[in-house]
């Protein structure tokens, strides 16, 4: 994904993280938020946003809901463009209201950026999306 819709996705990002920092939250990089079936939860994110998050990479060939298939050593590969929900997912169980309500308003944000777009809104686990891709390029 390039162009202005890339260009606008990218700076709702900064925006979130700028303000993830002035929160004083962090992310501690041990990748445990992406074991997804170790952790009871799942990455769900906008058909865009798993399209913006594949641009430059090479699909893994093995996609589950088991865990990230960017995650390797415990280390996220595409940290730049990871998703709204990787970047509001922290393992502090004391900020998770909190974190909560930024989600909620940052996901409102990214659906107006669909909604400014005209794009419709895709909401799914990153699974289900990275699935489709594969098959329409396997076929295409």
């Amino acid at each position: 994904m390039t162009g202005k819709l890339a260009d606008e996705l990218a700076r709702l990002y900064r925006e979130l993280d700028a303000e993830i920092a002035r929160l004083g939250w962090g992310c501690r990089a041990c990748g445990e938020c992406c074991c997804f079936q170790e952790h009871g939860h799942e990455l769900l994110c906008s058909e865009v946003e798993a399209e913006y998050l594949v641009t430059g990479a090479q699909l893994p060939e093995v996609i589950t809901d088991e865990v990230c298939p960017f995650l390797d050593d415990r280390r996220c590969t595409r940290r730049q463009r990871r998703t709204l929900a990787c970047r509001t997912y922290f393992c502090d169980a004391a900020a998770e209201e909190k974190m909560t309500a930024l989600t909620e308003l940052w996901t409102d944000r990214l659906k107006r950026l669909h909604e400014h777009f005209d794009i419709g809104w895709k909401y799914a686990r990153l699974s289900e999306h990275l699935n489709r891709r594969k098959t329409v390029r396997e076929k295409g």
